[in-house]
């Protein structure tokens, strides 16, 4: 299945060690189901899975970590829908079921960038990293 993505960058005043079990509880805390760490490489990657229920198998919500000066940047890497219908799905309906799907991703996106006290990262400002 070939999945559309929203990506998109967060500064978290929390230091890189303690992103990952920030992130985790926060994803939690928003109710996604049956929520499982598929991979971890601390202090810098984690790739969660879990099951939306619009679709039989679990999505997985990849996040990358970097030290900054002033927190830690986190990358989000969340799918939301299939990227082309089947034959036998009517395209009207498979374009309003995958809007659907992205407002309810987008709105879970906004409870979890509350939940870790996230602040969107600029685009046209490039971060510097820690030398530390």
């Amino acid at each position: 299945m070939l999945l559309k993505f929203i990506e998109s960058r967060y500064l978290v005043d929390a230091s890189i060690d303690d992103c990952s079990s920030l992130v985790q509880k926060a994803l939690n805390d928003i109710g996604l189901r049956n929520l499982v760490v598929k991979k971890e490489a601390p202090p810098n990657y984690l790739l969660v899975a879990y099951s939306p229920g619009w679709v039989g198998k679990a999505l997985e919500i990849e996040f990358v970590f970097k030290r900054r000066q002033n927190g830690t940047e986190v990358f989000v890497k969340w799918p939301y829908t299939k990227e082309v219908p089947t034959e036998s799905e009517d395209i009207a309906e498979f374009r309003r079921q995958e809007q659907e799907r992205r407002q309810k991703t987008e709105r879970l996106i906004e409870e979890f960038k509350r939940k870790i006290g996230a602040a969107d990262v600029p685009a046209t400002q490039p971060s510097q990293e820690n030398s530390a």
